[in-house]
C-alpha cells in the first residue's frame, strides 16, 4: 500500500514525494496500456468518408427520385447515426409516388468484433443488421427485422472516392429473391 503524507513537511521534501507518485501512477498507466498492447485496425475506416450531408438520384424497382442522407458520429465516435428521406413522384412504377424516411444508428460490438447496424424506418419496421467491411466499402445483412415477418433486407456501400458513393438497398418478402 501506498500511502503519502505531505501535511507539515518541508517543501523540498513535499516535492519530492510528490514526484515519486507521479512517477508510481504514470509509470502504472505505461504498464497498463503495454498490457492492452497496440490498437487494432479502425472499424470505422469505410464508414467515415460517409461523414456529412449527401444529396443524389435514387432508382429501383418504385422507380426513380430523389434521397437525402446524413451521417454524423456521436458520444465522441462511438456510434454513427444516419437519417435519410426520400421521393419519388407518380410514376409507373408507383403511381401514387412514394416518400420514406429512415434513421439509422451503426454501432461496434466489441465482443463480436462487427459493426451493426439498426435501421428504424417511419412504416415501422426496424431491422438490425450484421456488416462486413469489403475491399471498396461494406455490405450489411439483415439478421433480425422486427415487425416485418419474412423480411430480408441487405444494404451495400461502394465507396468510389472522396465525393461519390453507391448505395444498393435490396429488400425480399418471403418466397422472393432480393430486389432494389
Amino acid at each position: 500500500m501506498l500511502r503519502v503524507s505531505i501535511a507539515g513537511e518541508s517543501t523540498l521534501l513535499a516535492g519530492a514525494r510528490r514526484l515519486v507518485l507521479i512517477a508510481l501512477v504514470l509509470g502504472g498507466c505505461g504498464a497498463a496500456a503495454a498490457q492492452q498492447g497496440e490498437p487494432g485496425p479502425d472499424p470505422w475506416e469505410p464508414y467515415r468518408l460517409l461523414e456529412g450531408t449527401w444529396e443524389g438520384e435514387i432508382d429501383g424497382r418504385l422507380g426513380r427520385g430523389m434521397g437525402r442522407r446524413s451521417y454524423e458520429f456521436v458520444f465522441d465516435g462511438l456510434y454513427l447515426v444516419s437519417r435519410h428521406a426520400s421521393v419519388r413522384l407518380s410514376q409507373e412504377q408507383s403511381p401514387e409516388g412514394d416518400y420514406h424516411r429512415e434513421l439509422a444508428v451503426y454501432s461496434f460490438d466489441r465482443e463480436r468484433e462487427t459493426v451493426v447496424l439498426r435501421e428504424f424506418m417511419e412504416e415501422g419496421h426496424v431491422i438490425r443488421s450484421d456488416c462486413r467491411t469489403e475491399a471498396r466499402g461494406f455490405v450489411c445483412v439483415a439478421e433480425e427485422v422486427e415487425s416485418g415477418s419474412g423480411i430480408r433486407a441487405r444494404l451495400t456501400v461502394e465507396i468510389a472516392d472522396r465525393y461519390r458513393f453507391r448505395e444498393i438497398y435490396e429488400l425480399g418478402w418471403p418466397g422472393q429473391e432480393l430486389q432494389h
